[in-house]
């Protein structure tokens, strides 16, 4: 992969968990740390769920294998 994915996922999650951080209240680095870990999590399920149902389509022949990218 580019590393502009990368450096736009790291974007992407700073500044959720900043937006998140700031609308909670969250003051200690305990508290912002548990949100980004929260973030990240989320993050990590919906590509999985999409990856999911890409392989699903792809395996039933609705759609080509690698279209997702």
């Amino acid at each position: 992969m580019s590393p502009r994915y990368y450096l736009f996922t790291a974007t992407l999650v700073a500044v959720l968990t900043l937006v998140i951080s700031w609308w909670k209240q969250k003051r200690t680095s305990r508290e912002i740390f548990w949100v980004m870990v929260k973030v990240i999590s989320v993050l990590a399920v919906i590509v999985s769920v999409i990856l999911g149902v890409a392989q699903l389509l792809a395996f039933y022949g609705i759609a080509q294998s690698g279209f997702f990218l």
